[in-house]
C-alpha cells in the first residue's frame, strides 16, 4: 500500500433492493454492536490470483475475572483465514492479508445483523427515513491513516431488509461486499482498517428471504444497473432506481 499518495481513494457507495430480506421482530434497543455480536457472520475472501476463501466469523467466549472476582465477557471476535485474518472489538473492523486481495464480502444473516448505511434523524419523525429503531447508521469508510489509497474502492450492499408490514426504506442490508480491484496494485495487501455501521435484531434467525416472482427478480436487477451519482466530497453514492423502493442518496 502506498501512504505517499497524493490524493485518498474514492469510495463508491451501492445499494441494491434485487434480494428482498423480512424481519420480524426488528432491531434490539441496544443498537451498540462488539465483535461477538457477529459470531457465525460468514466471510468471503479473493485473491488476485483467482483463489478464495470462505471463512466464519468467531466471537471471543473467554470470561474475564477482576482481582475483586467479578467476572464479564470479551467483546472481541475474529475470523481467522489462510490469508486474510480480521478482528473487531467494537468500533471496527482490523485486516491484515498476505495475499494480494481483490475484494471481500461481509453477510451478516448468519449472525441475526445488518448493515445500517444511512444516518437520518428528524426531531419532528424520528425515524425519519430509516427503518424504526435504526436513525443512526453510516456506510463503509476507512480507518483515518489508511485514506491515501491510490485509485477506487466500491462498496455494494445487498440483501435489503424490512420490517414485516412495511417497505424496505433503503438503509438495512445483511451483506457488503467491496471491491479493492481499482485499487494501485490491484488489491490489498497488508494491513487496512475500515468501518460500517452494524446493528444486530432483537432475535436470533429473524431475517428471511423473501421470494419474488422470477419476471419481478428480473426486472429489479435489470433496474438496478440505471443509477444516480451524487458526488459528497471523495465519497460517492451510487443510488440504484428500482421498482417500489425509494432512491436513497
Amino acid at each position: 500500500m502506498n501512504f505517499n499518495a497524493v490524493e485518498a481513494a474514492t469510495i463508491d457507495i451501492v445499494r441494491s433492493g434485487a434480494e428482498l430480506i423480512e424481519s420480524t421482530h426488528g432491531l434490539r434497543d441496544d443498537t451498540g454492536t462488539d465483535g461477538t455480536d457477529l459470531d457465525g457472520a460468514m466471510i468471503t475472501a479473493t485473491y488476485a490470483d483467482g483463489t478464495s476463501e470462505q471463512i466464519t466469523w468467531e466471537g471471543d467466549p473467554r470470561i474475564y475475572t477482576d482481582p475483586d472476582g467479578s467476572t464479564y465477557g470479551s467483546i472481541n471476535g475474529w475470523a481467522r483465514g489462510a490469508d486474510t485474518d480480521l478482528f473487531m472489538s467494537w468500533d471496527g473492523f482490523e485486516m491484515t492479508t498476505t495475499s494480494v486481495l481483490t475484494s471481500l464480502s461481509i453477510d451478516l444473516a448468519p449472525a441475526s445483523a445488518v448493515f445500517d448505511t444511512t444516518f437520518i434523524f428528524d426531531d419532528n419523525d424520528p425515524n425519519g427515513e430509516s427503518t424504526q429503531g435504526s436513525s443512526f447508521g453510516f456506510p463503509f469508510e476507512l480507518y483515518s491513516g489508511y485514506e491515501n489509497l491510490e485509485g477506487a474502492i466500491t462498496a455494494t450492499y445487498t440483501g435489503i431488509v424490512n420490517l414485516v408490514g412495511d417497505s424496505p426504506v433503503g438503509d438495512l442490508f445483511t451483506t457488503m461486499s467491496l471491491d479493492f480491484s481499482m485499487l494501485l496494485g490491484g488489491g490489498i495487501l497488508g494491513d487496512l482498517g475500515f468501518r460500517s455501521d452494524i446493528d444486530v435484531m432483537r432475535n436470533e434467525g429473524d431475517l428471511s428471504p423473501v421470494p419474488l416472482p422470477t419476471s419481478l427478480s428480473f426486472l429489479l436487477i435489470a433496474l438496478a444497473g440505471l443509477g444516480l451519482t451524487h458526488l459528497a466530497g471523495r465519497r460517492r453514492i451510487l443510488v440504484p432506481t428500482q421498482t417500489g423502493l425509494p432512491q436513497k442518496a
